[in-house]
C-alpha cells in the first residue's frame, strides 16, 4: 500500500512538472497569427515610417507668425527661434508666415495703400516677403528665405537677391510680384488676417489657433513646441 501511493505521487508530480516545462516551452514558440519576431518588428517600422500611421505627420502644430519686415523684435525671433526650430522639426510642424504686423490699409479707386510702423520701406519689404512666401509655397523654404531676408533689414530688393542666389532661387518673379498688384493684394490679405487677432506685440505666435503664452513661445520657442509633440518624442527634443 504505502509502494501504491508512492508511486501515485510520483506519477502525480511527473505529470505537474511535464506541465510546467510545456508552458514554459510555449513561450518560446513563435506565434504564427502573428508572425516571427523578426516579421512583427520590421512591421513596426514600416508602419512608423508611413505617413498614415504617423499621428505627428497626420496631426501636425499649425504655427502662424505675425510679423514685420523691418522689426527688430522678429528679426531676432525669426534667427534665433523660428528658423532652427523649422529646421530640426518640419515634420511636425506647420507654419503659416503673415508678414504685415501693426500696419494699416486703405483702399481707393480699386488700389490699396498701406501705412507701416517702420515706414514706407517696411510695406514694401513685407510685399517682398508676402510675394516670396506665395512664390515658394513651401513651408521650410518660405521660412528659410525670409529668415535670410530679415536678417539683412537695410534694403529689400538686395536682401532678396543675396538670399535667392544662396537658395539658387530667381528673384525676378518675387520683384516683379511685389510692384504689381498681386503683391499689394497679398498684404491685404495678410493685414486682414492680423486683424483678425489684433496683435498688441510684434511678432505674434498663434499655436493651433491660440495666441497663449507669448512670453515663454518668445524666450524658448523650441521648448514651448516639444511640450506639445506626442511621445514619442523625436530626437531633437530629446
Amino acid at each position: 500500500m504505502a509502494l501504491y501511493l508512492c508511486n501515485r505521487y510520483r506519477l502525480i508530480v511527473f505529470v505537474m512538472l511535464a506541465l510546467i516545462i510545456w508552458q514554459c516551452f510555449r513561450l518560446f514558440l513563435p506565434d504564427k497569427s502573428r508572425g516571427s519576431p523578426l516579421e512583427y518588428s520590421d512591421r513596426i517600422i514600416l508602419e512608423l515610417e508611413d505617413d498614415k500611421y504617423n499621428k505627428h505627420k497626420q496631426d501636425k502644430i499649425k504655427i502662424k507668425v505675425y510679423y514685420e519686415a523691418l522689426c527688430p523684435d522678429s528679426k531676432f525671433f525669426f534667427i534665433k527661434q523660428l528658423w532652427p526650430v523649422t529646421e530640426k522639426l518640419s515634420d511636425f510642424i506647420d507654419v503659416t508666415l503673415v508678414p504685415y504686423g501693426k500696419a494699416s490699409t486703405k483702399e481707393e479707386n480699386g488700389q490699396y495703400y498701406f501705412s507701416c510702423q517702420h515706414g514706407e520701406e517696411e510695406c514694401y519689404a513685407n510685399k517682398v516677403h508676402a510675394c516670396a512666401i506665395d512664390s515658394l509655397g513651401n513651408m521650410t523654404s518660405a521660412v528659410k528665405i525670409t529668415k535670410c531676408m530679415i536678417s539683412d533689414n537695410l534694403d529689400a530688393d538686395l536682401a532678396l537677391s543675396r538670399c535667392a542666389k544662396e537658395m539658387g532661387i530667381a528673384p525676378e518673379p518675387i520683384n516683379n510680384c511685389a510692384v504689381h498688384a498681386h503683391g499689394s493684394a497679398l498684404l491685404k490679405k495678410h493685414g486682414d488676417d492680423t486683424n483678425i487677432i489684433r496683435p498688441t506685440f510684434i511678432p505674434t505666435i498663434t499655436i493651433n489657433g491660440s495666441k497663449d503664452n507669448q512670453a515663454a513661445l518668445l524666450k524658448n520657442f523650441h521648448l514651448q513646441i516639444c511640450k506639445i509633440i506626442d511621445i514619442p518624442l523625436p530626437p531633437p527634443c530629446l
